[in-house]
């Protein structure tokens, strides 16, 4: 539904969300065995008896990230680690054949697939995603608002993020290992905040649909976002020692964090019975392409840092 307290809304935003949701969700149900709602009953529109677009689906009783403060207690984190892993692992098998929204079910079956909003699509190849990408994506911040964000770093971090995008596009034949589909479909919004979980935080299920596209492998193997760093290469300099090793605690626990996300991703993947050219241990274990999908997520969302200097990291 429209959030509570709007008296106005984008009625085609409302439309594509609420329809790529649905069909999200009708495809993960359909090919992989994750926990997700069962929706029973959906209007898109305001003209029916409940005058609002509605979705009616089952309750999964737990507690998302937001009602947790965004915080594991330490003793549980390894339970949730191996959660999130067997569900992007088991999220890996739900693959179409090109990258692009989902945006109605065909009669036989098929599923019928759309532009990503903001980028385009749907595209054959990763390089064609990421040119599109680095052709239309924006920084939510004015230059203004950057050099004051940026203070002595202003010169070198405004350059980086004005020629981000450019070399993207630039390097995009090589940003991705597997570039023809079939490709993973992505959340769009994969992290604790949309992860049910019980009171030992066992996982009961992955909510919010409505982000959700297939993409390049790239993408798809990025960290979940309550594991995720902003990449070292163009994070703040006084954040690691001159061997280029985090100091800030917080910073240590997250990579910690990572390498054992990896290590269950790998669990989860010789306990399962799928079989892949590629996997997502692979793809979280290329650090350079990761970190590329990272900020290239971080760009999009106005993250201030030094992409230059990832690039050339790249290169």
């Amino acid at each position: 539904m429209p959030r509570l307290g709007e008296s106005t809304y984008d009625k085609a935003t409302v439309k594509r969300q609420m329809s790529c949701e649905l069909n999200a969700i009708s495809l993960v149900r359909q090919k992989s065995g994750l926990p997700t709602p069962e929706v029973h009953a959906f209007d898109m529109t305001n003209d029916g008896i409940v005058k609002a677009p509605f979705m009616l689906m089952d309750c999964l009783e737990g507690n998302v990230g937001m009602d947790l403060g965004m915080e594991v207690p330490q003793e549980y984190m390894q339970t949730f680690l191996n959660g999130m892993a067997k569900t992007h692992v088991e999220l890996s098998v739900v693959q179409l054949p090109k990258i692009g929204t989902i945006i109605s079910i065909n009669d036989d079956g098929t599923y019928e697939q759309g532009p990503i909003p903001g980028i385009g699509g749907p595209f054959d190849t990763a390089t064609e995603f990421y040119k599109a990408w680095a052709s239309n994506v924006e920084f939510r911040m004015s230059e203004e608002e950057l050099r004051a964000a940026s203070g002595p770093y202003a010169a070198e971090v405004i350059q980086g993020v004005a020629s981000f995008p450019e070399a993207i596009g630039k390097i995009a034949s090589k940003l991705s290992v597997r570039d023809n589909g079939p490709f993973p479909l992505c959340h769009g919004d994969f992290g604790h905040n949309n992860i049910i979980v019980d009171d030992k935080y066992r996982i009961v299920g992955l909510i919010d649909w409505e982000m959700a596209f297939a993409g390049p492998w790239e993408i798809f193997g990025d960290f979940p976002l309550n594991l995720s760093v902003t990449p070292p290469a163009m994070d703040a300099p006084f954040n690691y020692d001159g061997n280029g090793l985090p100091k800030v605690p917080a910073l240590i626990q997250k990579f910690t964090d990572q390498a054992e996300y990896i290590a269950a991703v790998k669990l989860a993947e010789s306990q399962s019975n799928h079989d892949h050219e590629y996997s997502l241990s692979e793809a979280l274990s290329d650090s350079k392409r990761q970190q590329i999908a990272t900020a290239m997520r971080l760009y999009g969302d106005g993250k201030v840092g030094f992409y230059s200097k990832l690039i050339n990291e790249f290169l």
